[in-house]
Protein backbone atom coordinates (compact mmCIF):
# COMPACT_ATOMS: atom_id res chain seq x y z
CA UNK A 1 0.00 0.00 0.00
CA UNK A 2 2.87 2.38 0.84
CA UNK A 3 4.43 1.81 -2.62
CA UNK A 4 1.08 2.53 -4.29
CA UNK A 5 0.72 5.77 -2.30
CA UNK A 6 4.22 6.88 -3.32
CA UNK A 7 3.46 6.08 -6.96
CA UNK A 8 0.28 8.17 -6.87
CA UNK A 9 2.10 11.07 -5.18
CA UNK A 10 4.94 10.92 -7.72
CA UNK A 11 2.51 10.90 -10.65
CA UNK A 12 0.62 13.87 -9.24
CA UNK A 13 3.79 15.91 -8.74
CA UNK A 14 5.35 15.07 -12.09
CA UNK A 15 2.27 15.66 -14.22
CA UNK A 16 2.00 19.40 -13.34
CA UNK A 17 -1.47 19.31 -14.87
CA UNK A 18 -3.04 18.15 -11.64
CA UNK A 19 -3.42 21.32 -9.62
CA UNK A 20 -5.35 21.70 -6.43
CA UNK A 21 -7.91 24.45 -6.89
CA UNK A 22 -10.90 25.09 -4.73
CA UNK A 23 -11.78 28.44 -6.34
CA UNK A 24 -15.03 27.10 -7.74
CA UNK A 25 -16.08 26.07 -4.24
CA UNK A 26 -15.11 29.40 -2.68
CA UNK A 27 -11.47 28.58 -1.88
CA UNK A 28 -8.33 30.04 -3.36
CA UNK A 29 -6.58 29.11 -6.60
CA UNK A 30 -3.28 27.34 -6.06
CA UNK A 31 -0.47 27.11 -8.61
CA UNK A 32 2.02 24.62 -7.24
CA UNK A 33 5.78 25.12 -7.33
CA UNK A 34 5.93 22.13 -9.65
CA UNK A 35 3.54 23.80 -12.09
CA UNK A 36 5.47 27.08 -11.94
CA UNK A 37 8.75 25.22 -12.55
CA UNK A 38 7.22 23.30 -15.48
CA UNK A 39 5.94 26.59 -16.96
CA UNK A 40 9.39 28.15 -16.59
CA UNK A 41 10.87 25.13 -18.42
CA UNK A 42 8.25 25.45 -21.19
CA UNK A 43 9.12 29.12 -21.61
CA UNK A 44 12.82 28.32 -22.02
CA UNK A 45 11.87 25.63 -24.55
CA UNK A 46 9.84 28.26 -26.44
CA UNK A 47 12.90 30.53 -26.57
CA UNK A 48 15.04 27.64 -27.83
CA UNK A 49 12.83 27.49 -30.96
CA UNK A 50 13.95 31.00 -31.92
CA UNK A 51 11.26 33.06 -30.23
CA UNK A 52 12.54 36.12 -28.37
CA UNK A 53 9.63 36.28 -25.88
CA UNK A 54 7.54 33.61 -24.18
CA UNK A 55 4.50 34.85 -22.21
CA UNK A 56 2.50 31.95 -20.77
CA UNK A 57 -0.69 32.75 -18.85
CA UNK A 58 -0.92 30.28 -15.97
CA UNK A 59 -4.24 31.58 -14.62
CA UNK A 60 -6.51 34.53 -15.23
CA UNK A 61 -9.55 34.44 -12.97
CA UNK A 62 -12.40 36.56 -11.75
CA UNK A 63 -11.89 37.91 -8.23
CA UNK A 64 -15.09 39.85 -7.79
CA UNK A 65 -15.37 43.13 -9.64
CA UNK A 66 -12.08 42.59 -11.48
CA UNK A 67 -9.86 39.82 -12.83
CA UNK A 68 -6.38 38.81 -11.71
CA UNK A 69 -3.80 36.96 -13.76
CA UNK A 70 -0.49 35.19 -13.28
CA UNK A 71 1.89 34.69 -16.21
CA UNK A 72 5.41 33.37 -16.63
CA UNK A 73 7.52 35.41 -19.04
CA UNK A 74 10.96 34.76 -20.46
CA UNK A 75 12.96 36.91 -22.83
CA UNK A 76 16.14 36.38 -24.80
CA UNK A 77 19.12 38.65 -24.30
CA UNK A 78 18.72 42.28 -25.36
CA UNK A 79 21.79 44.36 -26.14
CA UNK A 80 21.93 48.13 -25.61
CA UNK A 81 21.36 49.89 -28.92
CA UNK A 82 20.84 53.51 -27.88
CA UNK A 83 17.07 53.47 -28.51
CA UNK A 84 14.66 52.58 -25.72
CA UNK A 85 11.46 50.91 -26.92
CA UNK A 86 8.61 49.44 -24.96
CA UNK A 87 4.92 49.04 -24.37
CA UNK A 88 2.24 50.28 -22.01
CA UNK A 89 -0.89 48.38 -21.05
CA UNK A 90 -3.94 50.61 -21.13
CA UNK A 91 -5.97 48.44 -18.72
CA UNK A 92 -3.48 46.26 -16.81
CA UNK A 93 -1.41 46.93 -13.71
CA UNK A 94 1.58 44.57 -13.54
CA UNK A 95 3.88 43.33 -10.80
CA UNK A 96 7.07 41.58 -12.00
CA UNK A 97 8.87 39.12 -9.72
CA UNK A 98 12.30 38.36 -11.20
CA UNK A 99 13.05 34.63 -10.94
CA UNK A 100 16.27 34.23 -12.96
CA UNK A 101 18.59 36.40 -15.01
CA UNK A 102 19.58 40.04 -14.75
CA UNK A 103 19.02 43.16 -16.76
CA UNK A 104 18.07 46.81 -16.83
CA UNK A 105 14.47 47.88 -17.26
CA UNK A 106 13.32 51.20 -18.63
CA UNK A 107 10.09 52.52 -17.09
CA UNK A 108 8.19 55.78 -17.23
CA UNK A 109 8.83 58.61 -19.63
CA UNK A 110 6.67 59.03 -22.70
CA UNK A 111 6.31 57.49 -26.14
CA UNK A 112 7.60 59.13 -29.30
CA UNK A 113 5.54 58.21 -32.40
CA UNK A 114 3.24 56.06 -30.28
CA UNK A 115 1.35 53.27 -31.99
CA UNK A 116 -1.74 51.59 -30.56
CA UNK A 117 -2.95 48.03 -30.98
CA UNK A 118 -5.10 45.44 -29.29
CA UNK A 119 -3.40 42.24 -28.19
CA UNK A 120 -5.50 39.08 -28.00
CA UNK A 121 -3.54 38.24 -24.84
CA UNK A 122 -3.27 41.62 -23.09
CA UNK A 123 -5.96 43.92 -24.48
CA UNK A 124 -5.31 47.51 -25.63
CA UNK A 125 -1.63 48.45 -25.80
CA UNK A 126 0.56 51.39 -26.69
CA UNK A 127 4.10 50.99 -28.00
CA UNK A 128 6.99 52.96 -29.38
CA UNK A 129 10.26 54.64 -28.54
CA UNK A 130 10.47 55.71 -24.89
CA UNK A 131 11.99 59.10 -24.06
CA UNK A 132 12.72 60.24 -20.53
CA UNK A 133 12.36 56.81 -18.94
CA UNK A 134 14.22 55.69 -15.82
CA UNK A 135 16.78 52.86 -16.04
CA UNK A 136 16.72 50.38 -13.14
CA UNK A 137 18.75 47.18 -12.76
CA UNK A 138 16.92 44.03 -11.67
CA UNK A 139 18.09 40.63 -10.45
CA UNK A 140 16.45 37.49 -9.01
CA UNK A 141 14.24 38.32 -6.05
CA UNK A 142 13.53 41.90 -7.18
CA UNK A 143 9.95 43.11 -7.67
CA UNK A 144 8.83 45.87 -10.06
CA UNK A 145 5.37 47.46 -9.92
CA UNK A 146 4.26 48.88 -13.28
CA UNK A 147 0.97 50.84 -13.20
CA UNK A 148 -1.39 50.75 -16.17
CA UNK A 149 -0.42 53.26 -18.84
CA UNK A 150 3.28 53.37 -17.84
CA UNK A 151 5.75 52.79 -20.69
CA UNK A 152 8.12 49.93 -19.89
CA UNK A 153 10.68 47.78 -21.67
CA UNK A 154 14.15 46.29 -21.45
CA UNK A 155 17.23 48.46 -21.89
CA UNK A 156 19.55 45.46 -21.78
CA UNK A 157 19.97 42.00 -20.31
CA UNK A 158 23.30 40.93 -18.92
CA UNK A 159 22.36 37.23 -18.98
CA UNK A 160 21.28 35.08 -21.95
CA UNK A 161 17.68 35.04 -20.71
CA UNK A 162 15.57 36.62 -18.03
CA UNK A 163 12.60 34.92 -16.37
CA UNK A 164 9.92 36.61 -14.33
CA UNK A 165 6.45 36.00 -13.02
CA UNK A 166 3.88 38.72 -13.75
CA UNK A 167 0.85 39.32 -11.56
CA UNK A 168 -1.69 41.30 -13.60
CA UNK A 169 -4.59 43.29 -12.20
CA UNK A 170 -7.34 43.50 -14.83
CA UNK A 171 -10.17 45.76 -13.55
CA UNK A 172 -11.72 46.15 -17.03
CA UNK A 173 -11.60 42.39 -17.74
CA UNK A 174 -9.78 42.68 -21.07
CA UNK A 175 -7.97 39.32 -20.80
CA UNK A 176 -9.57 35.94 -21.41
CA UNK A 177 -10.35 33.81 -18.35
CA UNK A 178 -8.07 30.80 -17.80
CA UNK A 179 -8.89 28.76 -14.69
CA UNK A 180 -6.81 25.62 -15.26
CA UNK A 181 -3.28 24.69 -16.28
CA UNK A 182 -4.39 23.46 -19.71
Amino acid sequence: MRTFSRLIATLALSSCCIVTSAADEGGSTIMSKEEVDATLEQGLANLATGRTVSDIVMRHIGVGEENMGVSVVQRSKVEMNGVETGIAHVDLDEIYYIVAGEGTMVTGGEFVDMQTSVSSLLGPMERGEIRGGILQKVKPGDIAIIPKGMPHGWHEMTTDTISYIIFRGDPNKVMEIKTTAQ
